[in-house]
C-alpha cells in the first residue's frame, strides 16, 4: 500500500469524525435547552460529571492504546475500526428525547455526554496518532493536513445541511432524520480508515509478524506522564490549547444562541442566517487548504501567533463600534471562527513535534504518542465542559432562562443582549492575550520543510 493511499485512508476518518462533532458541537447546547427544556441545575451538574470523565478518560485511553496489546488497540487503525460504529450510535442517542425538562431530560445529558465523550477520545485518539505515525516528514505532515482539510471541508457541510433540512431545528424530525444519515456515512468512513491507514510501524509489523513492541517495564503511566507534563514546550502548547478550546466550545455551543438574540430578523433574513451558521466550519477548511503555502514559507509557529494577534485587535475594533453594526458582528463572527478553527487545525503538527522531540529526548524505542495526545487532551478537555458551564451560568443570571419563557421586559433584555455582546469580544481579547503571552515560551522549533513532495 502506498503512503498517498494510508493518507486518504487517514482523510476518511477527518470526514467522518467532522461530520459528527460539527453538528454534536454546534446543537447539543441548543436542543437540551431550548427544545428538551433541561433545567440549570441538571445541565451544570451533567457538564460536571462530563467534565470528570473527560479528565479521566484521555490518560486512561491513551496509556491502553500504547502499551496494551489486544486487538482492539494493536494497531491505530484497529482502534478506529471495532468503535467506529458505537460512535455513530453515541451521537444518534442524542437527538431522541427521553424526556422534557425533568431529571430524565439531566440523566439523557448525562449519559449522551460521556457515551459520546467516550468514544469520541479512544477515535480521537488513534487518528491524532496516526498523523504522527504515518510519516515523521514534515513536509507529508503538513500536506497531510491539508487533505483532511480538504475533507473536513467537504464534512462541514454537515451543519448546513442540517440547517436548511430542519428549517433552523424549527421541524425537529426531520433533524432527527439527517442526523442518522450522517452518522451512517460517518461509520462507513471511518470504517475505511480502520481497513487501510497502516502505519510504518504497521507495515513493518506485518513484514516481521510481530505484535506492539512494548516499552520498559518500570515505564508507569504516572513516570510517562511527569516526563511528557516536565517539557517546557508541552506546557506552553497547551495553555494555548486549553484557551483555544474554550473558545472553540463557546463558538460551537452558543454562536448561534447569541447571534439569534444580535442579529435581527429584519436585517437578516432566515436564509441568509441559516447560510450563514452553515459557512462558520466552511470557511475554516477553505482557509486551512489555501494556507499551507503561507505556512511552508513563514511555519506553523508564526503562522499561530499571528491568529492570536487577529483574533484581539479584531475583537477589540468590534467591541469599540459595538453591537448595533450588525454586518460587521457578522463579519467578525466569520473570520473568528475560521482563522480559530484554521490555527487549531495545525495543532497537530507541534504535538507530533513534541511526540517526536520525547521520542529522541528519551531514547525510546518508539513513539509514545497516545501519552502524549493523552495528556494533553487531559488538561485541554476540561475546557469543553467548563465553558458552557459559565457561559451558560452568566447568561442566566442577566435572565436568559426566564427570556425563554417569555417573561422578560424590554430593558432586561437589551442588558441581556449586551452581555452576550461583551462575551462575544471579551472572550477574544482576554484569552487572546493570555494565548499569545504563553505561545511567546514555545521555543521547540521544527526541522526545515523539504523542497521535494510526494
Amino acid at each position: 500500500m502506498t503512503l498517498k493511499q494510508r493518507m486518504l485512508a487517514y482523510c476518511a476518518t477527518s470526514f467522518g469524525f467532522s461530520v459528527l462533532s460539527s453538528v454534536f458541537g454546534f446543537y447539543y447546547v441548543k436542543v437540551f435547552l431550548n427544545y428538551y427544556k433541561i433545567e440549570e441545575g441538571w445541565f451544570q451538574f451533567a457538564q460536571m460529571l462530563y467534565l470528570v470523565w473527560n479528565t479521566l478518560n484521555d490518560p486512561l485511553f491513551a496509556y491502553f492504546q500504547d502499551k496494551a496489546n489486544f486487538r482492539l488497540t494493536k494497531t491505530r487503525r484497529e482502534a478506529i475500526l471495532y468503535t467506529a460504529p458505537l460512535f455513530s450510535l453515541s451521537f444518534i442517542l442524542t437527538w431522541f428525547p427521553w424526556a422534557q425538562g425533568t431529571w430524565v431530560t439531566g440523566l439523557h445529558l448525562i449519559t449522551a455526554l460521556c457515551l459520546y465523550d467516550t468514544f469520541y477520545t479512544f477515535i480521537g485518539l488513534a487518528h491524532c496518532c496516526l498523523f504522527t505515525e504515518i510519516s515523521s516528514d514534515p513536509k507529508i505532515r503538513l500536506q497531510l493536513t491539508q487533505w483532511s482539510n480538504v475533507t473536513a471541508l467537504l464534512s462541514s457541510c454537515s451543519v448546513f445541511i442540517c440547517e436548511f433540512t430542519s428549517d433552523s431545528l424549527r421541524s425537529f424530525p426531520a433533524f432527527q432524520f439527517t442526523a442518522v444519515l450522517l452518522a451512517i456515512v460517518s461509520a462507513i468512513m471511518m470504517t475505511y480508515t480502520g481497513l487501510y491507514a497502516h502505519t510504518e510501524q504497521d507495515l513493518k509489523s506485518m513484514d516481521d509478524n510481530s505484535t506492539k513492541p512494548e516499552t520498559s517495564p518500570d515505564m508507569s503511566v504516572w513516570r510517562l506522564t511527569w516526563q511528557i507534563l516536565s517539557e517546557r514546550n508541552f506546557i506552553s502548547f497547551v495553555v494555548v490549547n486549553f484557551i483555544q478550546s474554550f473558545l472553540g466550545t463557546f463558538k460551537s455551543n452558543f454562536l448561534a444562541i447569541i447571534c439569534d438574540e444580535l442579529i435581527p430578523d429584519d436585517v437578516v433574513s432566515l436564509s441568509l442566517r441559516k447560510t450563514f451558521y452553515g459557512s462558520l466550519n466552511i470557511t475554516t477548511s477553505v482557509i486551512v487548504i489555501f494556507g499551507v503555502p503561507l505556512v511552508q514559507n513563514i511555519g506553523y509557529s508564526k503562522t499561530i501567533r499571528w491568529s492570536f494577534i487577529w483574533k484581539i485587535c479584531s475583537g477589540l475594533i468590534l467591541f469599540v463600534l459595538g453591537r448595533q453594526y450588525v454586518v460587521i458582528m457578522m463579519m467578525f463572527v466569520l473570520l473568528d471562527s475560521a482563522f480559530a478553527g484554521a490555527a487549531r487545525c495545525l495543532f497537530n503538527i507541534p504535538l507530533a513535534d513534541i511526540a517526536d522531540h520525547d521520542l529522541e529526548k528519551y531514547k525510546r524505542k518508539h513513539h509514545m504518542t497516545s501519552m502524549v495526545f493523552g495528556t494533553n487532551a487531559l488538561i485541554v478537555k476540561p475546557a469543553q465542559s467548563l465553558c458552557p458551564m459559565l457561559t451558560v451560568a452568566i447568561l442566566n443570571r442577566y435572565g436568559y432562562e426566564v427570556h425563554k419563557a417569555g417573561k422578560l421586559d424590554t430593558e432586561a433584555i437589551d442588558n441581556l443582549k449586551d452581555t452576550m455582546f461583551l462575551l462575544l469580544c471579551g472572550y477574544s481579547i482576554v484569552l487572546g492575550c493570555i494565548q499569545l503571552l504563553s505561545w511567546s515560551l514555545y521555543v521547540l522549533r521544527p526541522r526545515l520543510y523539504k523542497k521535494d513532495s510526494i
